[in-house]
């Protein structure tokens, strides 16, 4: 080549007629036409033993429970309220839990602040468990079908396998732990567990002839209805509280409905501590679901009661006088259970009414409260002590 601007191509190699002039520009374009070729043809003899490169797996994300089948994609809400004031003027720094159809609310009265977690509806209309603990609320259903853990501030998640059984959920001796129910028929267990569902190591049998479920006894110890009356069980063993009926249980006293050999029957206050026992100057009726509640303080009994004309009654006694105060609270849950909580010092009654009402009940009146700041409804209530 002469000339570096020429390229002969199909030139005699004899010398004969010179080969014609290309541009400069082809090479390259037969060099790219080559590679092509030869990229098609490795692609095309390849094609029928090539395998199919795998796709992309998704990465598994967290996922709240369903109130059927467990896990969901869609977390449950959780929404805080600031009122901005304390409520029903309340300075202590307990809280007042409540449960309804729709979730859990946590008001902090001296805060002035309420917090709702939305919970799936539940696959029963029974019975149901709500015990609260140091930082969470559990919600189990007496019927074998989910329940849920609602951590503070956070959503609802399924419940731990060992609480999420058939039977009630109980409130323990301190803020950690909780009774479950477990064993098999006729040899009934309750167990000692934390909120993850973990044994403490502490179990109760309960006798072969208890009757229905256990009950909480307001100390963290259970009570439960067998041949020859009320008993109480615990770590210490079992004792029993009265022959009788078992109207309304708290930290210091029982009150009790006990009858003698000739039916003459007493209402009966009696100390847990020492026993003493002192006759009340009252006629208590039928009682209506789980037994009543004494306050901390000791100084008065509320219990529902089955009236005459089929209906239920709020009941509030005065167990220095023996006065007996119907509330004007409309109640109408189906079992009542969870119904009603005393705030700490015995200042407030609280007490979920019909419709899902809340209604505050000042003791020494008698009267209705407003609560100051609106709630969904609710049927269950529960106090958290201060930490």
């Amino acid at each position: 080549m002469d000339r570096p601007d020429v390229v002969e191509l199909g030139g005699s190699p004899r010398g004969g007629r010179p080969g014609r002039s290309w541009p400069t520009w082809l090479p390259l374009v037969i060099v790219a036409g080559v590679v092509v070729a030869l990229v098609v043809r490795n692609e095309l003899a390849g094609h029928g033993s090539a395998q199919p490169r795998p796709a992309a797996t998704p990465t598994p994300t967290a996922a709240s429970p369903s109130p059927t089948t467990g896990p969901t994609s869609e977390p449950a809400q959780v929404v805080v309220s600031d009122v901005g004031h304390r409520l029903l003027g309340v300075t202590g720094r307990w809280e007042l839990f409540a449960r309804g159809a729709s979730g859990v609310v946590r008001i902090e009265l001296a805060r002035g602040r309420v917090t709702t977690t939305a919970v799936p509806p539940l696959s029963s209309t029974g019975p149901v468990s709500f015990v609260v603990g140091r930082d969470w609320a559990v919600i189990r259903p007496l019927d074998r079908v989910a329940g849920y853990l609602v951590p503070d501030g956070k959503p609802a998640r399924g419940l731990a396998a060992a609480l999420d059984d058939v039977g009630p959920a109980l409130p323990g001796p301190d803020d950690e732990t909780l009774w479950v129910q477990g064993g098999s028929p006729g040899q009934t267990t309750m167990t000692l567990v934390g909120a993850d569902g973990r044994p403490t190591g502490t179990s109760v049998r309960l006798p072969a002839d208890a009757n229905g479920f256990a009950e909480p006894d307001g100390t963290g110890r259970l009570m439960f209805y067998a041949t020859g009356g009320v008993y109480l069980a615990g770590r210490s063993g079992v004792r029993r509280i009265t022959s009788g009926v078992l109207v309304a249980v708290g930290p210091t006293r029982w009150v009790v409905r006990e009858c003698d050999d000739r039916h003459r029957c007493a209402t009966v206050v009696v100390d847990r501590n020492t026993g003493a026992r002192r006759t009340l100057d009252v006629q208590v009726g039928q009682p209506y679901g789980p037994v009543g509640l004494i306050s901390p303080d000791g100084s008065n009994a509320a219990f529902l009661e089955n009236t005459q004309a089929g209906l239920v009654a709020a009941h509030l006694i005065d167990l220095a006088s023996g006065t007996d105060r119907r509330l004007d609270v409309p109640v109408n849950q189906p079992y009542g259970d969870a119904a009603m909580a005393w705030s700490p010092d015995g200042r407030w009654l609280f007490i979920a009414g019909a419709d899902g009402q809340l209604f505050p009940v000042d003791p020494a009146t008698g009267r209705v409260h407003d609560l100051g700041v609106s709630l969904p409804p609710i049927s269950q209530l529960a106090i958290r002590m201060p930490g």
